[in-house]
């Protein structure tokens, strides 16, 4: 049996191995389109201090491949976006995408940095930081990120909350703010799907007997990570989150 086959792969998720797999299909000569249903591609290996064999930045590897992805004529990227369904046979599948809206116009927005800046809301958990540090509710996730543009998170946002606020329209340079902006729906044809979806750590749930969730200084190795790291939240200093303290012992449970 021969069907025709459509030449354009899916990857979904955008860490280094979604990355990784695009890179791969595209340079092969072959369209690609990768999802990310984060603000910006580079997983759980942007968040890491150093790699194992060599000791290397983990940024120093990665983000040349991120800033490859952004740049090939062969790759769309759609980040802060999700699969909402798949469909068809093998060679020709149908999948839809929901773009969420980031309230910002990409092409307009330059990425300078004054909206995070002068928004008022400062004490939102970073995830990017593991909650060991915070954000604002208009924000990049990390400075490397790609695309390097902010994302308005509408469920701590003062204006989506209160209707009141639009600091970050005020200084905007470009008028990159939208608040109106929607969701869009984005139906694409493919004949590969690569999932590359990564991985969470297990939560306070999951290990209650540890005490992580109830002492501040019970922490996942992401956490750890993020202390290891100089671009982290004590510039790569080992301290304890409940005091700042350096610990004079360290326990790990694996």
């Amino acid at each position: 049996i021969k069907v025709p086959v459509n030449k354009t792969a899916v990857v979904v998720g955008g860490g280094v191995a979604g990355i990784q797999a695009s890179l791969d299909i595209a340079n092969a000569g072959h369209k690609v389109i990768l999802i990310e249903r984060d603000s910006s591609i580079g997983g759980h290996m942007s968040q890491l201090s150093e790699t194992f064999p060599t000791l290397d930045c983990s940024q120093c590897i990665l983000t040349p491949r991120m800033v490859e992805v952004a740049q090939h004529p062969n790759i769309t990227l759609y980040t802060y976006s999700e699969v909402e369904s798949m469909d068809g046979f093998i060679g020709n599948f149908n999948v839809r995408i929901r773009k969420k809206a980031k309230s910002v116009d990409e092409k307009t927005c330059t990425g300078c940095g004054i909206c995070w800046s002068k928004c008022p809301t400062k004490k939102i958990p970073s995830e990017f930081e593991q909650g060991l540090t915070t954000r604002t509710a208009i924000y990049v996730p990390f400075p490397q990120a790609v695309p390097n543009k902010p994302v308005i998170d509408r469920k701590n946002c003062t204006f989506f909350r209160t209707g009141k606020c639009k600091v970050c329209q005020k200084f905007c340079p470009t008028g990159a703010i939208n608040f109106e902006q929607e969701d869009e729906i984005i139906n694409v044809n493919a004949g590969a799907i690569v999932l590359a979806t990564g991985f969470d750590v297990k939560k306070t749930n999951f290990f209650p007997e540890y005490g992580y969730g109830k002492y501040k200084d019970v922490i996942d190795g992401l956490q750890f990570e993020r202390l290891a790291s100089a671009s982290g939240p004590t510039q790569g200093e080992i301290r304890r989150p409940s005091d700042g303290e350096i610990p004079k012992k360290i326990v790990f449970m694996a």
